[in-house]
């Protein structure tokens, strides 16, 4: 016959077998797919920017505008070559290259979720309400334009007086007629944030936010969307924004807050080089 005490031992070491098991089935999915997602998606965008250069004659190396092309001009006259006027690719064909990459970083996260997960609500917070939108897009806009120059004016004794905005610039310097800056608007305003959004604060903020404190995983996260971006000179200003829509992500409970910022901030910066207008 058992003694109580070893009953009770007994059960409390089934009980502790019992929680174990359900801990190590809790996530079906974590830092591996994180990973293999980012990869996939930048292999699959190198992989048709490859296949489109040796396919076409655009150069994309080449910087767009009267400008480079005088440039270009320029130095061949005074080597003595024949002019070879290099073309950069339209923008309509910059856009359908984009496609791989939102796919890869905004499908993936939800295919997991669907397939390994708890569904895209319970692992990433993907859902929204009306309030999401006002709210969001005030805090986007906001920040785009009082946030980022006051990050630059601060941090100008250090980097000086830089253009931050280049590398946007150069996509935005395409769009020459009305076509070209709706795509500037889906890819900049609309595809970018909802992907990106899907990716950094709903997966990786919530499987960094399982071995960390909440204020960690949003700073985690927040460093990683920076980083992506392979701009040095935007990352503080992407470092904190991406601090405040994690944030915003965390405190509600789902990313249609952090979606709607993100729309805002960037259609703000996009509206701001095509158009000449704002701090940008």
């Amino acid at each position: 016959m058992k003694s109580p005490d070893s009953t009770t031992n007994s059960n409390e070491g089934a009980d502790d077998v019992a929680a174990d098991a359900i801990r190590k089935s809790k996530y079906a999915y974590g830092a591996g797919a994180l990973i293999i997602i980012f990869l996939g998606a930048q292999l699959a965008s190198s992989l048709v920017y490859a296949l489109v250069q040796s396919r076409t004659t655009y150069d994309f190396t080449t910087p767009v505008g009267v400008g480079a092309a005088a440039g270009q001009a320029s130095s061949q006259f005074a080597a003595g070559q024949m002019f070879s006027i290099s073309v950069p690719p339209p923008l309509w064909l910059t856009a359908l290259m984009q496609i791989p990459l939102w796919l890869g970083l905004g499908g993936a996260p939800i295919w997991f979720a669907i397939k390994k997960g708890k569904g895209v609500v319970a692992d990433l917070g993907l859902r929204m309400k009306l309030i999401d939108a006002p709210i969001g897009l005030v805090v986007g806009i906001a920040s785009q334009l009082v946030l980022v120059p006051l990050v630059y004016l601060a941090l100008r004794p250090i980097l000086g007086v830089k253009d931050v905005s280049a590398a946007a610039r150069e996509l935005t310097d395409r769009a020459t007629d009305p076509l070209s800056i709706v795509l500037v608007f889906l890819i900049v305003g609309i595809a970018a944030p909802i992907a990106e959004e899907i990716y950094f604060r709903g997966m990786a903020q919530r499987i960094f936010g399982r071995r960390l404190g909440p204020w960690a995983a949003i700073f985690a996260a927040a460093a990683f969307f920076a980083a992506t971006h392979l701009q040095p000179l935007q990352f503080p200003a992407l470092l904190l924004f991406g601090v405040l829509l994690g944030f915003m992500a965390w405190r509600s409970g789902r990313i249609g807050p952090a979606i709607w910022a993100h729309v805002g901030f960037n259609v703000v910066a996009a509206a701001g080089l095509l158009f000449d207008i704002g701090p940008s």
